[in-house]
C-alpha cells in the first residue's frame, strides 16, 4: 500500500532538519517524558520518535527491549500515519488494520495497541509523535488523551527551548543561570515507585540532597531520624493510609517553618491547599516537565533566602 504523505512534506522536513534534533544521544528528560507518558497511559511500552524521510527515529524508549533498535523504516511504522492528523492516532487493534500489517513494531515486537499523538512545533508542521504501545489489547480514557495531548505540547516545548539554549553563547547561558545552594535539602514524598525514581533522580541530577519516602509515614519517620536542616518537602497528595495534607499538619507540628511544593493532578478537589499557598506552599499540577519541577523548586528556595537575607540553605 503507498504510504501517503502530510501536505507541505518538503517544509515538514526542513522543520525536522531545524531543530537538529536526528541522531543526538539520549537526553534525561526526553527518558523521563516517555516515562510520564507510560505512567499515566498504564502501558509498558512508550516512545518519543522523529519521521526523517525515510526512517523514524527513537530520541526515547521505554520498554521496547531491543536495545539497538533506534530507528525503523517509515513505511512500516505508526508514526508515518500519526503525523497526517493533528489529534490521536488510536490503533487498538493493529492486525486487524491493513495500514499495520507489515509494520515492524507488530510482526517483530507484537505491538497489539498504539495511541500516538503528533509532535507539532511552531512552524506547524508535525515532526514526531509521543506515543504508547502495549502488548495486549488496551484502553485509553479521555483523561489520558488529553495528558498525552499536555505532554505532547510540552516536548513541543523542550525541542524548543533546546534549540535557544544551543544558539545561546557561553556568557548568556552563565548569566541566565539561577542562584541557589547546591547543597539544599529535599524531603521527596510519592508513593508510585517509578515516578518518585524519577523525580529522585532529577532532583539529584540538578545537585539537591534527597530524601525519599514512598508515602506518608515513612516521610515523617526521616523528619524525626534526619537532624539537619530540611528546606523543601515535595509531596503528592493522594497516597494510601496518611495522605500529604495529613502529612503536612504532622511534619508542621515539628517544623513549623517547613515550606511544601504538592504535585498533583487534582488540586481543586483540595481547599485546603489555598491556605497552605498562603503560608508560603504552592502547587506543580501534573503532568509536568522535569524542568517545571526544578524551576519550582529553585523559586521557593530563593523566595526562602531573600526572606532571611541570607544565601544559606534555611538551616
Amino acid at each position: 500500500m503507498q504510504l501517503p504523505l502530510p501536505e507541505g512534506e518538503r517544509l515538514r522536513l526542513e522543520s525536522l532538519a531545524d531543530l537538529r534534533i536526528l541522531d543526538t544521544a539520549p537526553e534525561q528528560v526526553f527518558d523521563d517524558l516517555a516515562c510520564l507518558a507510560a505512567l499515566i497511559c498504564d502501558t509498558p511500552i512508550a516512545v518519543i520518535d522523529f519521521v526523517d524521510e525515510q526512517r523514524v527515529w527513537f530520541k526515547a524508549k521505554i520498554g521496547l527491549e531491543l536495545d539497538d533498535l533506534d530507528d525503523i523504516p517509515r513505511d512500516q511504522s505508526f508514526s508515518a500515519h500519526a503525523i497526517l492528523q493533528s489529534d490521536a492516532l488510536i490503533v487498538p487493534d493493529p492486525l486487524s488494520d491493513e495500514r499495520f500489517t507489515n509494520n515492524l513494531l507488530v510482526t517483530e515486537i507484537g505491538i497489539r495497541f498504539y495511541a500516538g499523538i503528533p509532535l507539532i512545533p511552531v512552524k506547524g508542521h508535525p515532526v514526531g509523535t509521543l506515543a504508547v504501545m502495549d502488548l495486549i489489547p488496551h484502553l485509553l480514557t479521555a483523561e489520558q488523551i488529553d495528558s498525552l495531548t499536555i505532554l505532547a505540547r510540552r516536548i513541543v516545548h523542550e525541542l524548543e527551548l533546546r534549540r535557544t539554549r544551543e544558539v545561546r553563547s557561553p556568557q548568556q547561558k552563565l548569566h541566565l543561570a539561577p542562584s541557589r545552594q547546591p547543597s539544599a535539602s529535599l524531603l521527596l514524598v510519592e508513593d508510585n515507585d517509578t515516578l518518585r525514581n524519577l523525580l529522585q533522580r532529577t532532583l539529584e541530577g540538578a545537585g539537591f540532597s534527597v530524601l525519599s519516602a514512598s508515602d506518608g509515614a515513612e516521610a515523617l519517620r526521616l523528619c524525626q531520624q534526619h537532624d539537619g536542616a530540611i528546606n523543601l518537602t515535595v509531596s503528592d497528595i493522594v497516597m494510601p493510609q496518611l495522605n500529604g495534607l495529613q502529612m503536612t499538619e504532622q511534619i508542621r507540628a515539628a517544623r513549623p517553618k517547613m515550606k511544601f511544593l504538592f504535585i498533583t493532578g487534582f488540586a481543586d478537589e483540595f481547599p485546603e491547599l489555598r491556605e497552605l499557598i498562603k503560608n508560603g506552599g504552592d502547587v506543580l499540577e501534573k503532568p509536568f516537565l522535569p524542568s517545571e519541577l526544578l524551576g519550582k523548586v529553585e523559586k521557593m528556595l530563593n523566595q526562602e533566602n531573600l526572606a532571611t537575607g541570607t544565601a544559606s540553605s534555611g538551616r
